[in-house]
This record gives C-alpha cells, sequence and structure tokens, in this order.
C-alpha cells in the first residue's frame, strides 16, 4: 500500500463509498493482487472507523476481489491463467452464445448503433492511453449484448464473475497489443450483422479465445 493513499470520506452512505473507493483501488491497480490489507491502516486514511472498513472487505470479498484467511490477514485476490481458461471463459462463452442465438432477432439497427459507438469509444481511449476507460468499454460491449436477455440467471451469473474479469483484464492489459480491442470487437460485430447462428457461435468463440492472448502474462 505504499505510495497509495485513500481519500478522506464524508458521512453520507458510507459503507458504500468505502466499498466502492476500496473496489476501485484494486481494479485501477492501486492495490496488486497479493497485497495485504490493513483494516487500521485503511481507516485511518479515510478518516473513519474500522466498521464500515470491515463491511466492505466482507462485499468485496463476495464479489471475488478479497480472499480472508482466518486468523491470518486479509489480501487482494488473483487470477491464475488456469482459471481463466477453464472457468472464465468457458462462462463468458455458454452465456453469451446462449443469448445471441436466443434473440438473434433483437440484434436491430439500433442494437448494431449501439455497440458500433463502444466501439468508436475504444479507439478514442486506446489513443488516449486511457487503459482503464478501454477495459469499462470491453465490458460494457458484452453486457450489451447480455443485455437482451429476458432470463434473470443471465444477468446474475454476469455480475458474479464481471470483477473477476475486470481485475484480469487490468492486471494484464499493460502487456496487451490495445489497438486489437478495438478490431477483435469490430469482428464480432460484422458476425452479429450476418445473422448467420453458426457463424456468430464461432465469431462468439474466437473472441473470448482471443483473451488467452493475455494468459501468458498471467502468474
Amino acid at each position: 500500500m505504499a505510495e497509495f493513499t485513500f481519500k478522506q470520506q464524508a458521512n453520507t452512505s458510507l459503507r458504500e463509498k468505502v466499498t466502492n473507493d476500496l473496489r476501485e483501488a484494486i481494479l485501477n491497480g492501486h492495490l496488486q493482487p497479493g497485497a495485504r490489507i490493513k483494516e487500521m491502516d485503511i481507516a485511518e486514511q479515510m478518516g473513519v472507523s474500522r466498521g464500515p472498513i470491515r463491511e466492505a472487505i466482507r462485499q468485496l470479498e463476495r464479489e471475488g476481489l478479497l480472499i480472508s484467511f482466518p486468523y491470518k490477514e486479509t489480501v487482494v485476490a488473483d487470477l491464475d491463467a488456469e482459471e481463466v481458461q477453464n472457468i472464465l471463459i468457458p462462462i463468458r462463452f455458454h452465456i453469451e452464445s446462449f443469448v445471441v442465438r436466443r434473440y438473434l432477432d433483437k440484434m436491430d439497427d439500433a442494437f448494431f448503433a449501439k455497440l458500433e459507438e463502444i466501439i468508436g469509444e475504444m479507439r478514442d481511449a486506446v489513443e488516449q492511453g486511457k487503459n482503464s476507460r478501454l477495459v469499462d468499454l470491453d465490458l460494457l460491449f458484452h453486457q450489451t449484448i447480455l443485455d437482451m436477455a429476458t432470463e434473470r440467471t443471465v444477468m446474475l451469473t454476469w455480475q458474479s464473475i464481471v470483477n473477476q474479469i475486470r481485475l484480469h483484464f487490468s492486471k494484464n492489459l499493460p502487456f496487451y497489443e490495445l489497438s486489437h480491442i478495438e478490431s477483435d470487437h469490430q469482428a464480432l460485430l460484422d458476425a452479429f450483422r450476418t445473422k448467420d447462428p453458426e457463424q456468430i457461435q464461432q465469431a462468439v468463440l474466437k473472441h473470448l479465445e482471443g483473451d488467452e492472448n493475455l494468459l501468458c502474462f498471467t502468474k
């Protein structure tokens, strides 16, 4: 936690504010995987009691961003290549391929325009070197696909893994050719426009397997 200091907190929605700031510190790389979370230090930096810090830690444990070892310590979670390859990518493929097959008729001009707009913002983020914005846009692109579904389980599944995906991307993005993110999503959008279920499914699989370009950097 050296060189990073948490900001002072207002009293309004204190638990939520503390949780959000701690989450952002993790996802923006200020707290690296394996870093120890010290309640007292964070409480002093934020100017709050340790109670909200404990509540925030419990919430972030449920989100998969922190791991607590009983009677020992709490550390920032990490994901290794095996977890990403064998758990996250298959889950993403299953829910995304399900949605695009089931809701192919909902892929209209408005849907395509929204995805095209996101890709344009990706281009701007790459040019401006805004890595955290690029991660947000990547996730927004895929959430826009999943938003077509009416099945509650789809979004619950996505919400259960999205922070792990964000953690993985944030950790490894500096090693990845950022311009590929725009072109990879454009290729996926082009496949959607064909309205060919088989072509779309293959494109989704190819796109998600592209995440494995990051795996060699995941320790």
